[in-house]
């Protein structure tokens, strides 16, 4: 009886300093994605937590247990990279309760993030990409507003909540203004392809949506059918399972949104792009994160790509 005491009043414990940092995460504006990541893994090491160990108090977790629970997740069968989001959400927590002085020792800072086994990154091959750039080739609005959608995905490398976000106001004559995570504004250019699709979509959206209500067309690029926000990435989804449907793309390659970024990260760097600048187009907060792209191409991509860079080459 005593030890149920002892763990519901940890449960409650904890689930009351879970809430207190995720009111601080709001505060600071962090993406709603980014709260709800931490807030779901945190919650997997409170659960394993209330399981395994008798705790009255926070301050009684210490580094030998997160070695445990890292090792019942590896006994399990997770994968590296899904134990290191759980760490790193626990390490942002901690922090804050370290900071808050609700604990005297931040124990989980010398945990070291398990080594992640070199991904390769399959993208579209380039019938592939001609199969993405005609599909939609009616001259009704969604048509044309969902061309222009792959189109941007392509070119620009976009996250579909930051595609969803964008203004008219935010495009210009050879780039676009992109909010991106942590409200962080960021510029991309654009290709004379991309432009053109732009202007043909700004002419069929005004015309379209005059049509179907007269008060304010609105300042967001991307519209529904009815003229409203695309509120959900769902809606972005759905117009890559429609070509996964009805055209020939590989099985083993996931036709989506983001299959489009890992496209444009990986085609940048063949065209001869450098990896700072195309982090900064890409809104990544570590270089290391677009390290992956640049490890994950082929001999014959590299072969390929420093052919053209070979010193002796260009005298």
């Amino acid at each position: 009886m005593l030890n149920t005491i002892r763990k519901e009043g940890f449960f409650v414990l904890s689930t009351e300093l879970l809430e207190e940092f995720i009111l601080d995460c709001q505060i600071r504006n962090l993406s709603k994605r980014t709260i709800e990541t931490y807030e779901i893994n945190i919650n997997i090491f409170w659960r394993w937590v209330n399981q395994s160990c008798d705790f009255q108090e926070v301050s009684e977790i210490k580094k030998i247990h997160f070695k445990r629970f890292v090792l019942s997740m590896l006994d399990k069968g997770y994968k590296e990279t899904y134990i290191n989001t759980i760490l790193k959400a626990l390490k942002a927590f901690y922090y804050y309760l370290f900071s808050e002085e609700y604990i005297k020792e931040n124990c989980i800072t010398n945990i070291k993030l398990l080594k992640e086994p070199t991904m390769v990154i399959e993208t579209f091959n380039d019938d592939e990409i001609k199969i993405l750039l005609s599909y939609f080739n009616k001259k009704d609005y969604l048509s044309i507003r969902n061309r222009l959608i792959v189109y941007m995905l392509l070119d620009t490398g976009l996250r579909c909540s930051e595609l969803r976000s964008i203004k008219v106001n935010h495009v210009y004559d050879n780039y676009l203004k992109v909010c991106g995570k942590g409200n962080k504004w960021r510029v991309i250019p654009t290709s004379k392809q991309l432009q053109k699709e732009i202007l043909k979509y700004r002419k069929a959206r005004d015309s379209y949506i005059k049509k179907i209500r007269s008060n304010d067309i609105g300042d967001t690029l991307f519209l529904t059918k009815k003229g409203n926000n695309i509120s959900t990435n769902a809606t972005i989804e759905l117009i890559f399972k429609e070509i996964t449907v009805n055209t020939n793309i590989r099985d083993t390659i996931r036709c989506s949104p983001h299959t489009c970024r890992h496209w444009f990260a990986k085609t940048s760097i063949k065209n001869g792009q450098d990896i700072y600048t195309l982090s900064k187009i890409l809104g990544h907060s570590n270089i290391k994160i677009t390290q992956r792209y640049l490890e994950s191409m082929s001999s014959d991509e590299i072969i390929q790509k420093g052919l053209l860079t070979t010193p002796l080459s260009v005298l």
